[in-house]
């Protein structure tokens, strides 16, 4: 899982400024990663990912203003069954938009297609 974020911060080492707040941990079949990643922008991403058994359960990554005010966020945290996509979707201000399952190589996929 570790293994992994770095490969994915790596190839986007051109939006990925710095890796800050990474911790990791794993107990029995539970692995579960938190970070921050700053961007050249200013901005950051906030990451939460939680494997069972080496699948992806939990995840959340939040793209944040330097204020910390969420640009986009996706989650699946099963609070929105009105979404078409639940429970993976995604916060846009005030709005809740439906999304496809979600994982670190494609938002910052989204985040370096923004930047054009």
């Amino acid at each position: 899982m570790d293994t992994e974020f770095y490969r994915v911060i790596s190839a986007f080492g051109e939006i990925a400024e710095s890796v800050e707040n990474f911790q990791f941990s794993q107990e029995e079949s539970v692995s579960q990663l938190r970070a921050k990643i700053r961007l050249f922008d200013g901005t950051s991403l906030r990451v939460r990912e939680v494997q069972i058994r080496g699948k992806s359960d939990v995840y959340s990554y939040y793209w944040l203003r330097p204020d910390d005010s969420v640009i986009i966020g996706w989650d699946n945290a099963p609070h929105h069954p009105e979404i078409s996509t639940f429970p993976h979707h995604r916060h846009i201000g005030d709005r809740i938009e439906p999304s496809e399952k979600m994982n670190l190589a494609k938002i910052f996929q989204f985040i370096s297609d923004f930047f054009g």
